[in-house]
Order: structure tokens, then sequence, then C-alpha cells
């Protein structure tokens, strides 16, 4: 896919332009630019959230339109991810402290001189609102508190929130050059080549903690010059791409080594690269998880009519899905609603629920025990998983990038399980117990899956289907591990970031067969497992089943990983308690990993030799 070039030295007029459009359209471009992606679901964060103050709270004055709307907005990725922004909210907004000076200009001589506060920077070093005599607007401009005054930071509410994210989103999505006052000062023509070869983005300058920040746009890149004596880096440039970077840093006359360059914090997953499905009876998976049986005209599947006519408005139907009987039926239609019926209740009544901000393009349906499952999925590739007992969780199931083009669940002999096939032509298979998954490229074009309680996969598309035998074990090699994972009480151990919840999770990524995903888990693990001061509680337990992973042949993160058990060998400065209980705990499995020292792979034998040394008597 060829990607797309965005000139920011033409963000000025795009801010122009946006007068009379749609109010968060801005915003919405600028968040999807620069990598966000709605994640599915809904927010994990509120108005009411966070830490609010109630005292100072003109019950009288109105709330402006805008900020209504944008808490309101399925575009506020605050709500979704407040550590993008390191920022406090406040609802309902409150006075502050400091009034407007009559002579700033800010206001007429008998205006309300008070501020209406909603946000604050992280540390409280400054506070941003409206002025109480602008409430009435529907989109009022924001003042910031700087050096005990108050100055516009932007002309409009919708404006400020979206040159946060501005300020925000490029930091954590791009890449990154920052260079330091004296760098700067010590060339004066740095300053002189930004001002000549790119244009301001039309925002005011950004006043946060003395930065008095002016935005400079460029082919693919923002330039922040920091003119305030509160900028320690006095040109910072992010970048959506490497080379635009690059690019920046040449013009101005910077030079920079590559340990300067800040990578993107945040790199969605990238979507596979497959031809079209094309499965031929008697064949089969290299690892063996699947074997072709048959391959036949398809046959579409049996639902029932009735779950069609759960959606009444026509040309609005998606998907639908039936439990045998049917005792419930399901629909999903183009506006993101399910619909659910469970026709044997007493007295059947419809509950629709609008689950996604896209259509609807599979639905399916379970039937437990105790329960009864609906899954539905949508063409941002958001899975929705809940139980009709219960309220739908707020986090999706699953999401990636590209469209869902069909899901399927059963209970298979190790219990509930779901298909799901994206439009890129992977198709995952998930053991709902555990939570182990399985990824199987099987190609694009699927149209329909179907999974049968014996572990049966059916694959359709534009012209066949093929009948693939699963093999469980093969297909969840660690599924016995990730349920031994749910017996420890994770949360009352400690890690050098705090308690355990998050190691289990992280253990469970180890197994991915995606090769970044994994190694990613093993980093994230050493942060929380490995220190030579003083051994975490999180570490013993957890050592046991890295090494049943570093067995694995097929594990894609196994140098990383073997690196990982030596270092947590590595506890001599924590001697005592803890420390001896963890390198223990590396020495009894020491016999195990022994037959590393003549692996094939240069890397391992190396990580083999440290963890034999790290584990020897001193």
């Amino acid at each position: 896919m060829t990607h797309e070039i965005i000139d920011y030295g033409q963000f000025a007029d795009r801010l122009e332009r946006q007068q009379g459009r749609p109010r968060w359209s801005l915003l919405d471009e600028v968040q999807r630019e620069w990598g966000y992606v709605d994640p599915g679901g809904e927010p994990g964060h509120s108005r009411w959230g966070g830490e609010n103050q109630e005292g100072g709270i003109d019950w009288d004055l109105p709330v402006p339109q805008a900020l209504n709307e944008w808490w309101d907005s399925p575009l506020n990725s605050f709500a979704f991810n407040p550590r993008l922004y390191w920022v406090h909210t406040q609802w309902p907004p409150k006075l502050s402290e400091l009034d407007v000076d009559e002579d700033s200009g800010l206001i007429g001589p008998d205006d309300d001189d008070r501020v209406c506060v909603f946000m604050s920077e992280y540390h409280y070093a400054h506070e941003w609102g409206y002025l109480a005599a602008e409430a009435e607007l529907p989109d009022p401009r924001v003042v910031v508190s700087v050096g005990g005054e108050w100055v516009v930071q932007s002309r409009s509410l919708s404006e400020f929130l979206t040159q946060l994210a501005f300020e925000r989103m490029p930091a954590h999505y791009g890449y990154t050059l920052r260079f330091g006052r004296d760098t700067v000062d010590a060339d004066p023509e740095v300053v002189r080549r930004l001002e000549a070869s790119y244009r301001e983005l039309g925002l005011l300058p950004w006043q946060e903690m003395g930065t008095d920040a002016l935005s400079y746009g460029a082919p693919d890149a923002v330039i922040r010059h920091g003119r305030g004596p509160g900028a320690d880096f006095k040109i910072v440039i992010n970048a959506r791409t490497k080379d635009a970077l690059l690019d920046v840093a040449r013009t101005l006359g910077l030079e920079w080594v590559d340990k300067d360059i800040r990578p993107p914090a945040e790199v969605p997953e990238p979507l596979e690269d497959l031809g079209p499905v094309s499965l031929q009876a008697g064949e089969a998976d290299a690892r063996g998880r699947w074997t072709v049986l048959t391959r036949e005209y398809p046959q579409p599947p049996v639902v029932a009519g009735e779950a069609a006519a759960l959606i009444e408005e026509r040309g609005t139907l998606r998907s639908v899905a039936s439990l045998q009987g049917p005792t419930m039926v399901v629909a999903g239609d183009a506006e993101g609603r399910v619909h659910v019926r469970e026709t044997d209740d007493e007295d059947p009544e419809t509950i629709t629920l609008t689950l996604h901000r896209a259509p609807v393009t599979s639905v399916t349906c379970l039937e437990l025990a105790s329960t009864r499952l609906v899954l539905s999925g949508d063409a941002n590739g958001v899975i929705r998983y809940w139980s009709t007992r219960r309220k739908p969780m707020r986090s999706p199931f699953a999401r990636r990038n590209t469209p869902i083009a069909s899901l399927a669940a059963a209970v298979l002999p190790t219990g509930p399980a779901l298909a799901a096939a994206w439009a890129d032509g992977l198709v995952r298979v998930w053991d709902l117990v555990s939570d182990a998954v399985a990824n199987l490229r099987l190609g694009t074009g699927i149209k329909f899956l179907g999974l049968d309680t014996d572990g049966t996969l059916r694959v359709t598309d534009a012209d066949s289907t093929a009948a693939l035998r699963l093999d469980l074990a093969k297909l969840w090699p660690h599924r016995d591990l990730q349920l031994r994972l749910e017996d420890v009480d994770w949360g009352s151990l400690w890690t050098a970031r705090g308690p355990g919840h998050t190691v289990p999770e992280l253990i469970g990524k180890v197994t991915s067969d995606d090769k970044k995903t994994a190694v990613d888990a093993v980093h994230d693990l050493y942060r929380l497992l490995v220190s030579k001061e003083a051994a975490s509680t999180a570490a013993v337990p957890a050592i046991p089943f890295l090494v049943e992973l570093m067995t694995d042949p097929d594990n894609k993160s196994r140098s990383t990983l073997l690196l990982l058990i030596a270092d947590l060998a590595d506890v001599h400065q924590a001697r005592g308690g803890r420390g001896d209980a963890q390198l223990a705990a590396v020495r009894e499995a020491l016999p195990t990993l022994r037959y590393l020292h003549d692996d094939p792979e240069g890397p391992i034998r190396w990580a083999a030799n440290e963890l034999e040394q790290n584990c020897a008597p001193r």
C-alpha cells in the first residue's frame, strides 16, 4: 500500500476551511493521520471520572455545547486512552481561584471576570478554561493560566482539543528528534532556516510549562520551536516516517546520530499479505494444526428467517445467526446495532444494543450451561463478546485494522471456542476457557466460517467450502500452560513496577506466533521481573512458565527469552530471602535448558553460557 504524504505546511489552510464543517472533523483527521485508531468498545474514562473537584462550581453557568459534545463523542481519544495526554479533566468545570485581570483585554468592563476550568496540566502547573462571560457560547475561546494571568490558548474549544491532540499524538505515534537549547542557540541559522522553509500550522503558540512553542508544518512532519524559558528542547521534530524526520533535520542543518531518533511508542499490528484462499482436499498445515478433509460446493448456512425479521429498516440488515431450535436469533445492521431475541422466553422481546461504530458484518451465538453468548464483528475489525445475562464488556474482545469477514462459535471437546476471519485472510481461533489463540493464515476471500462441535472448521469462499479438521492439541499447544497461569494469585505478588497483575497476560503473549508480539512481551517482562537490587516476588512463580516456553522450538522469542531467564538468575546483590528463592528457581531449571549449548543459533548458545555463569556458585 502506497504511503500518502500529508503536507502539514498546508495545515493553516485546513484550519481555515474547518469553519462550516462538522465541528470534530479536523480532530478526527489529525488523530487518524498520526496513527490513532478507534479501539472499539466503550471508553474507560468518562467526564465523571478522574480527580474531579466538587468545590467552586457555579451550577447556574451553562456548559458550552462543544465541551459536552467532546465528552460524548467516539472521537474523544482521551476517554479511551488518558495516558496519551497526561492531563487532568474537571467535570463540571469549576471556577478558578485566579480571575481575569480587567486590563487583559479578554473581557469588557462589565463582564464576568471568572474562568471555568475544565482541564489541568498533569502536575497542575497550568489550568485550561473558558471565560465565564462566554459560557453561553457553543464553542468559546480557551484561556490558559501563565505566570499568574490568563492568556488565550485557542480560538475555540474545538480548536484547543484538536491542538492538544496535535501536541500529544505525534510524539507518541511518530518518529522524534529533539535538539536542546544549547545546540540551537549555537547556530542562529537554524531558526532562520525553519522560518524560511516551513509555514506555521496556524495554531496559537502552545503555552505549557513555559515552552511558548510555535509549530510549523512540513511534509509528513511538524516542527515545534520552543521559544520560552521552559523549553528544554528548543527544536522538536515529530514525523510520520523516518525519512520525513531526517529530511526536516537536514533542511534545518542539524546533526544527529541514530540513537537520538526516538521511534514510535506504538505501532499498529501489520496486516497480512496473503493471496486468495485456495484449500485442497488432503492439504495440511506445516505444524499439523489442520488438515483439509473435503472441498465441496458451498452450502449456505441455515439461519431462521426470524433473525432477519428483527431488523425493521429495509436495506440495513448485514448479518444473522441463530441457536438450534431456534432458541435465540441474532441480527446485525449497518448502523452498528446488534438485535437479539430469545425465542424460548415466556414473553420474548427484542433487545437492541449499539455495540459497534461501523456496520456489523458478522454475528454468531453460543449456548453454554448457564448462559448464552453473542459475538459480533464489524467493518472496523472489532469483535464484541457478551452474555445475554450481563451487560457487554466495555473493551472489545479483539480488534484488527481490517473488516471482519465471518465469525463462528461452537462448544468443542476443550470447551467453547470462537473462530474469526478478517478480510486480509487471517483466521484466528480462540479457546474461550484459557484465552489460547491460534493464527491460521488461510487467505483472502473467505465469505463464511462454520465451526462444528467435533472440531471441524468450514471455510467457504466464492466457489466452494473446505472442511478442515482441527487438531486441538497442536492448535493450542500452550492451552494447559495458560490455564495453569490462572492458578497463581499474581495480584498478591510484586514486580519492579508494582503488583503483578499483568505478568500472566505477558507470559501468554510470549506464546504468540507473531515475533514482534512475543519479543515485546519478553521485554516488558524484563522490566517487571529483573532487578539486581531486590528480587521480585512475581519472578519465582513466573520462571517455570518461562522455562517451559523456552523449550518450545517454535517460540518466536527464544534468544531474548533465554537472556531473560539468565538475568533472572543474576541476583547475587539481592541475596537472602527472595533473591535466594529466585536463583534457586532458575538453577532448578538449568538441567532442562543445558541442551541449548548446542543450539544452531549463535545468540541462543551465547545466552546459554550467560545462564550457566549466572547460576554458578560464587
